[in-house]
């Protein structure tokens, strides 16, 4: 039986229902099972059910709810009323009787009393919860996206709890389904005892920890503001360090802050302020030395909508103000006051980071020096030695200082891997996606990597030879004729698999889930 052909069966008789829903919950019970949980291991989990309790095939659908719920009860449970959000479907109001009016969320409740719904949203928000009458997650998702909420409970069919899971799952939401107990646009109702069971549902479990990113985030930024680096750096008036405390305050997503933030308090019982503070600006100071570094070597001459630094003050004094921010990053690492073992296994982090990145740069270089197509394994270990070492150092540094074990760092190593390979394969999809764009045949591209090798060997040498007149056109209809694309989108969708695989035996919830998210966020398309 194929998802599509699933049967949407609910029990009639609420004994049996009950009854199903204890004996998912004892059998999970003696798992370990960690969410997030991927449709299809839902799916395997409810046949090995179905097998061993011998229940009907038409109950699989109902069966993969319960098991979603039981894998993520324990997380939902953790998190406070007022971080939830509760989504009834508008199916539920009497059709007669109703006196709601429609508005762009679904239904605005009217609160006339001719319904559940009046009595279920009151209930709700009484306790905390943010809740909506709405169809479908787009909703839920954009509220956890904003950071408002931690964790849904889903009231609806059973059709869209099947959709509810997929969204959830993408994006690492802990959910929790109470489906309808018949299908219909109108006039449907709920089990109202497994509905506030529920709704009611807050346990403490110190092994759970929900890591808000939104709120880290926000955090991140609260580092970078003006008067803290004032604070933490202390500038003095020399030109000198006061372009390097410009550097640091110029623009930026300052991602690699807040991975090392997460990890950092991912692992860390206790967070120490100085200790984080001093970790986040470290990573940001090595990054901008990179770019400040990486903009002479590229001659490039904007940045952020500015003049670069040597274009301004010259390569002279750009090279010094970015050594200066490496020795910076190096100051505040041994200025945390974590004991002298951890300080020395960070530094080895960040050396390590530091080395790989200038090798890949170098071959970088020196494949631009002569003028050489590089071949997809080099192209690939480029993206490996620049992009994914600044997610390895960024998580490594703070799960590091955090206390993270061996096995733990291991599988955060192999993670930032694969998912900054599949970051790079990404942008160049994208940067291949106008036929009008401009493109550098000699820069790292996977694209052009495996166009260059795909090219009988005259083609190929005539390519090689004409790299700079190869016009945009040509090189489009090149990358359709040998299909380029759709090699490249294969790739990079192994990649993002290689990372979901490395995070399925992580013990860390928390940043299991946030690293689920960040996956999710960032190759929506290809997810």
């Amino acid at each position: 039986m194929t998802n599509t052909e699933l049967s949407l069966e609910v029990p009639v008789h609420k004994a049996t229902r009950d009854g199903i829903r204890k004996e998912v919950e004892a059998w999970f019970s003696a798992k370990n099972i960690i969410p997030p949980v991927s449709y299809e291991a839902i799916s395997a989990f409810a046949d090995q059910l179905l097998a061993e309790k011998g229940w009907s095939s038409n109950l699989k659908a109902f069966v993969m709810v319960c098991c979603g719920n039981a894998i993520w009860r324990a997380v939902v449970g953790v998190v406070p009323y007022d971080r939830r959000i509760l989504l009834l479907p508008h199916c539920l109001k009497n059709s007669r009787l109703c006196r709601g009016q429609m508005d762009e969320m679904g239904l605005l409740c009217g609160e006339c009393g001719n319904c559940n719904i009046s009595g279920f949203l009151r209930e709700a928000e009484n306790l905390g919860y943010v809740a909506i009458v709405t169809e479908g997650t787009a909703i839920a998702a954009r509220l956890i996206e904003s950071g408002k909420v931690d964790a849904v409970v889903g009231v609806g069919c059973m059709e869209v709890l099947q959709k509810m899971f997929a969204s959830t799952s993408k994006f690492s939401i802990p959910g929790i389904g109470i489906p309808l107990l018949s299908c219909g646009c109108a006039d449907t109702s709920v089990d109202n005892e497994w509905f506030k069971e529920e709704l009611y549902s807050l346990t403490e479990n110190p092994a759970f920890r929900i890591l808000n990113l939104n709120y880290l985030r926000n955090k991140t930024a609260s580092i970078f503001g003006e008067e803290q680096l004032k604070r933490i750096l202390e500038p003095s008036g020399d030109m000198t360090e006061q372009l390097l405390f410009e550097s640091i305050l110029a623009g930026g997503k300052r991602l690699r802050p807040l991975l090392t933030l997460l990890a950092y308090e991912a692992f860390c019982e206790q967070v120490e302020t100085t200790v984080l503070n001093r970790l986040a600006l470290s990573i940001e100071c090595f990054h901008k030395a990179s770019l400040i570094h990486d903009d002479i070597e590229d001659e490039d001459e904007m940045r952020y909508g500015k003049e670069t630094l040597h274009a301004r003050y010259g390569i002279p004094v750009a090279i010094n103000i970015g050594d200066l921010l490496i020795g910076e990053g190096y100051r505040l690492i041994a200025e945390t006051n974590l004991p002298a073992t951890t300080i020395l296994e960070c530094i080895k982090v960040v050396a390590n980071g530091h080395r790989k990145l200038s090798v890949g740069q170098g071959i970088e270089l020196m494949a631009l020096k002569n003028r050489e197509i590089l071949s997809l394994q080099e192209t690939l270990k480029v993206f490996e030695y620049k992009t994914s070492t600044a997610f390895k150092v960024s998580l490594l540094l703070g799960a590091t200082a955090g206390g993270a074990d061996q096995e733990t760092l291991a599988l955060l190593d192999e993670y930032s891997s694969a998912i900054g390979i599949a970051y790079q394969i990404s942008d160049d999809l994208d940067d291949f996606s106008h036929p009008e764009g401009e493109f550098e045949l000699l820069k790292p591209s996977v694209l052009v990597s495996m166009l260059y090798e795909k090219l009988p060997e005259a083609d190929r040498i005539l390519f090689q030879q004409e790299q700079s007149g190869v016009q945009s056109e040509t090189l489009h209809q090149l990358i359709d004729q040998f299909e380029i694309r759709q090699i490249a989108e294969a790739l990079l969708k192994s990649y993002i698999q290689e990372a979901k695989d490395c995070l399925g035996t992580f013990q860390n919830i928390g940043l299991k889930m946030a690293l689920h998210e960040i996956l999710g966020n960032t190759f929506k398309a290809y997810l």
